[in-house]
């Protein structure tokens, strides 16, 4: 007798039983990234106002990217054992209280320096399984064609560089109107929202499917190891990540010492942010033309290009004209190279495969950050910059690399 075991269903047909799943998903990241954006501003400004000291600020947000990097890596089995829909529900119930806690002590008087900072190390644990998981919960909703992800993943990041555009300035706004510690508990309330909105309306019953119970970890860098395309632009983002956050951290130095002027600083990052957004308005008609890894490519090492513009004396309006121009190709290449990279990752691997690239990258902006300060000091403003641009020309250099070799059938398995 025959099998009466349905056939599993094609992809993309998850998303086509479930329309809004997507819409739902969207909106619970606007809510998070919002809540994420405001307490970016508000975080710093409350710590610099209850320790008075600059240097106990820089230590205290210090320990909430020193947990991005380590629960990156430890985050990892984990979010392969839950999936992605617990890691997302999970990680939006629990920074609530965290963030919320923060006021909370400082009201009562119990807000000391070391429990400031083990709230913060709490909430950077998140981050990164948060950023992965986003990532492999899409082949759920909309299937694993490149297209369909690609498209998801611009939508994604389009919401996700909509809240960055405007967070900053509204978290300043409401702090001079509020006050920090009560931008905070807005925080606290987008990501209970978000929870919430996760909680009832992503289905449990998603088919993502989860890797055996032991050696996630050692098997997801196993698949980085053997799998030349993803392992060379891991230590392309790498590279890209640290350049990036040197950068962003550079432009006020630059602007203070040359120009004395804060307005330019947001000018400036705004420039970035406002070409980001338009890259990923621009994915779906571009796809029309290119395939997701010809256009992932074109914006990656184009970026490495224009890049090189760094190397040469830049005034205010050339810098801004820079920004946008590489927060344009940054928007348009970003969404197709992470479904690129999704795709080629085994199924059963995903979480815990994104969870120790989005940790790797993470750690990569934290050095940036760190050295970019020391480097400045001893080299100038010209020379950073120039190296800078040599970083994400070898960014650029590795990942065409890697798309070289990614049409060839030596995937690893897992």
């Amino acid at each position: 007798m025959g099998s009466t075991t349905p056939a599993a269903p094609p992809a993309g047909a998850t998303e086509a039983r479930r329309p809004g799943t997507l819409r739902i998903l969207l909106c619970a990241e606007v809510l998070s990234m919002t809540g994420s954006q405001l307490s970016a501003v508000a975080l710093p400004w409350f710590a610099l106002q209850s320790t008075g000291s600059p240097a106990a600020m820089s230590r205290v947000m210090a320990a909430q990217m020193v947990a991005v990097a380590v629960f990156g890596l430890l985050g990892a089995s984990l979010a392969g054992r839950l999936g992605p829909r617990k890691v997302l529900l999970f990680s939006d119930a629990a920074r609530a209280p965290l963030i919320a806690l923060v006021p909370l002590l400082h009201a009562a008087g119990l807000l000391g320096m070391p429990v400031f900072m083990v709230l913060l190390f709490a909430v950077g644990s998140f981050f990164a399984p948060y950023v992965a998981s986003q990532q492999a919960i899409l082949p759920a909703l909309v299937g694993d064609d490149q297209t369909l992800l690609s498209k998801a993943n611009a939508r994604l990041q389009g919401a996700t560089r909509l809240t960055i555009l405007l967070g900053p300035p509204t978290a300043g706004l409401l702090i001079a109107v509020m006050g920090a510690p009560a931008v905070l508990f807005l925080d606290a309330l987008s990501f209970l929202a978000s929870a919430l909105l996760i909680r009832w309306g992503l289905p449990r019953d998603l088919a993502v499917p989860v890797a055996p119970r032991h050696g996630r970890l050692r098997d997801s860098l196993a698949v980085l190891v053997r799998d030349r395309m993803l392992g060379r632009w891991t230590l392309a983002q790498i590279l890209g990540e640290g350049a990036w956050q040197a950068l962003f951290a550079l432009i006020p130095v630059f602007v203070l010492l040359r120009h004395g002027s804060s307005a330019l600083s947001g000018v400036l990052l705004g420039a970035f942010g406002g070409g980001a957004l338009l890259g990923t308005f621009l994915v779906g008609p571009a796809l029309r033309r290119l395939s997701n890894l010809r256009l992932a490519v074109l914006g990656r090492v184009g970026q490495g290009v224009v890049f090189l513009a760094l190397l040469f004396p830049l005034g205010p309006l050339s810098l801004a004209v820079f920004l946008a121009v590489v927060g344009l190709l940054n928007g348009l290449s970003n969404a197709p190279m992470v479904a690129v990279r999704t795709a080629a990752i085994p199924a059963p691997l995903r979480s815990a495969t994104l969870t120790v690239i989005a940790a790797a990258a993470l750690s990569g902006g934290t050095l940036g950050l760190a050295a970019v300060g020391t480097v400045v000091e001893s080299a100038g403003i010209s020379r950073t910059f120039t190296a800078l641009a040599v970083v994400q020309a070898c960014g650029a250099a590795l990942f065409l690399l890697g798309a070289s070799v990614a049409s060839r059938p030596s995937r690893a398995t897992g």
